[in-house]
């Protein structure tokens, strides 16, 4: 990939990230070299919305917990868009951004109008058709 990818991240890979203890900054870095990393605002949202959900202490809010610490403290570029966290990603891939997600259906939208998706296996990053 190029030496300046620029990378958004969804809610779920970011959780998935942290439940398998892997540091998804180092591993995009490893993969990628020197990239930008967008979240878009409605992401986040999403993030503390489930950090702050009734059931606080249940595995994931404490995970989104987390994840909102570490957002804090990463150089990533936060961006503005709407409210809704799928059409954001789905806006950034077709200005070219790779978009980090598990979401399947996500995946799907994005490939069909030939949109980059990457996700996390087996602590590693893979692209849309093969390890990058």
């Amino acid at each position: 990939m190029g030496s300046h990818s620029r990378i958004a991240l969804d809610t779920n890979i970011i959780l998935y990230s942290i439940e398998k203890k892997v540091d998804l900054f180092d591993e995009l870095t490893k993969s990628f070299g020197l990239c930008e990393i967008f979240v878009p605002q409605s992401v986040i949202n999403e993030i503390r919305k489930i950090a702050k959900s009734k059931g606080a202490e249940t595995s994931v809010a404490k995970r989104a917990k987390i994840a909102v610490k570490i957002l804090e403290h990463k150089n990533i570029k936060v961006v503005m868009l709407s409210k809704n966290a799928d059409k954001d990603l789905a806006r950034l891939s077709k200005k070219g951004f790779l978009v980090a997600t598990h979401d399947q259906r996500l995946k799907k939208l994005i490939k069909s109008y030939g949109g980059k998706v990457i996700y996390l296996r087996n602590k590693k990053i893979f692209g849309s058709d093969v390890c990058v």
